[in-house]
């Protein structure tokens, strides 16, 4: 026996614009279709901005992933130069770049740098705006230009002072940006600090033995990183410490 089959048409579902086009084709009401109209340009304009925002937002989210994965990838650079006074080592601006401008081009960004108005007087501030698929952050680093060097003898003219500053700054902001970490920037940056020297010269004075001194000044020189200033202040404690012990030897 044959079964019948009912064929249903099923009709789209029509969408909140196309009923308020049909309620305007339909009234008689010239308020109606006024009201209908603003409706349907205000809905317009809704849909157009939650389009925007979810696109913005979705950017947002594309622009901290891809500078999460640039991190991921950059990792340690090695430094390359070396301070002639505390011969600490190390990364220039032209090695960072070159390290770092492959990875973070191949991801969509790109940065510049611009200087703007410091916040102290004497001071250069320099602006670096990273940008991807039309998403930016700016970051920000201020510096002091010197003719002098540590010890205080003359190192540049003002002009050479002010570009020296200017590179640094520049080097400073993409190891910010990147979360870059690199030998021993801190040292070369601000020298060796109290909290960082003292312990050792603490350990130095409480040495028991020469064999035991001789190894905490080993370990003292190496955690400094070679800074000229604090291996002077190790070998003084150390010498200090030697009298001590043969005074003792000799009592």
């Amino acid at each position: 026996m044959a079964q019948a089959h009912l064929m249903i048409k099923q009709e789209p579902n029509p969408t909140g614009m196309e009923l308020l086009a049909e309620l305007a084709r339909k009234s008689e009401d010239p308020s109606v279709a006024v009201a209908v109209a603003k409706a349907v340009v205000d809905l317009q304009q809704s849909m157009e901005r939650f389009t925007w925002e979810r696109e913005e937002r979705q950017a947002k989210i594309d622009f901290d992933n891809a500078l999460n994965e640039c991190q991921a990838k950059i990792g340690r650079i090695a430094p390359n130069q070396q301070r002639g006074d505390t011969r600490s080592w190390w990364a220039d601006y032209a090695e960072l770049d070159r390290t770092i401008r492959p990875i973070y081009t191949a991801a969509g960004f790109s940065i510049g740098f611009s200087e703007v108005q410091p916040l102290a007087v004497g001071k250069v501030r320099i602006k670096a705006e990273l940008s991807r698929g039309g998403v930016s952050r700016e970051y920000f680093s201020e510096i002091t230009p010197t003719t002098v060097g540590p010890k205080g003898n003359a190192m540049a003219t003002p002009t050479d002072a002010d570009a020296i500053a200017l590179a640094r700054a520049k080097r400073y902001l993409m190891l910010s940006v990147f979360n870059i970490a690199v030998g021993i920037d801190k040292l070369e940056k601000e020298g060796v600090t109290d909290d960082v020297l003292q312990p050792w010269l603490d350990k130095l004075a409480l040495s028991a033995t020469p064999t035991e001194l001789n190894r905490i000044s080993l370990e003292a020189i190496k955690a400094v990183r070679g800074d000229t200033a604090a291996v002077q202040a190790i070998g003084q404690a150390k010498n200090k410490r030697i009298k001590e012990l043969k005074g003792d030897s000799h009592a």
